[in-house]
């Protein structure tokens, strides 16, 4: 293409070059002669250049329908592209709208502060669900696609981790001095400042409290510091409070 452009160029050069000469004036001494020959010479080049642009004009045509045939074999590769991958156009389309509305979405969201997040947990359960369906599509085996999905998914799991705080660790102390049981330390405020969040506390620490009734000085319990829910409360007798083991009743 850039060849038929300088080509073009080159002939319209010289269409202006023939104009000004035929606008240059004769000297008076001009002979029928010389007359005759300079018209035959000026028609020579006329002709020439009728040559050579109906050359390029060819030229044109040709580069014109090559790139027209390429754009529909692109087309058809495109198009059984989308047929391997269980799509067409339409949902390739389709696709990236939601890919693009995932990354806005993602990009809002990072632009919170962390109570804001915790506020949003609607939010960020729904763009998990765009994730999963963006990932199960198999438009994801598209190179851009995928590279797009997968930091699309590493950004929202570092938001996600950062919107929950790390567990803390608590000592149990001994039921004379500290009357600690998982009813009591969960009623402490530090903890979660309500005594039927119990249950929360055990599950997190199964497999070091085998019986909620009973926990030994020194233990250490993981807290995770999330919010209590009502299935955190849930116990393994509804509303039963789990007794201080005598074990620990007769520690110092």
């Amino acid at each position: 293409m850039k060849n038929i452009m300088r080509i073009l160029t080159l002939v319209a050069m010289a269409l202006v070059v023939g104009a000004a000469a035929h606008a240059q004036p004769y000297p008076q001494e001009f002979t029928k002669t010389q007359a005759d020959s300079t018209i035959a010479f000026r028609r020579t080049e006329i002709t020439q250049l009728q040559t050579d642009l109906n050359r390029v004009q060819g030229d044109i045509t040709k580069a014109n329908a090559d790139l027209a045939q390429r754009m529909a074999d692109n087309t058809r590769c495109r198009e059984s592209l989308y047929a391997m991958l269980g799509s067409d156009r339409n949902g390739f389309n389709a696709y990236r709208e939601q890919l693009a509305r995932a990354e806005q979405e993602l990009a809002a969201l990072r632009s919170m502060s962390a109570g804001q997040l915790m506020q949003s947990t609607a939010r960020m359960s729904a763009l998990e669900q765009q994730i999963r369906s963006l990932r199960d599509n198999k438009l994801v085996l598209i190179p851009d696609h995928n590279r797009r999905v997968t930091a699309l998914s590493n950004g929202y799991m570092q938001l996600k981790h950062g919107m929950i705080p790390p567990n803390t660790m608590y000592t149990v102390g001994t039921w004379k001095k500290d009357r600690d049981c998982l009813w009591n330390i969960a009623k402490k405020p530090e903890i979660y400042n309500d005594p039927f969040a119990w249950p929360k506390i055990w599950r997190a620490n199964m497999e070091t409290i085998k019986n909620p009734d009973i926990i030994h000085p020194g233990q250490q319990l993981s807290i995770a510091k999330t919010e209590v829910t009502e299935s955190d409360r849930e116990g393994r007798t509804q509303g039963d409070q789990p007794r201080p083991s005598r074990a620990d009743w007769g520690r110092t």
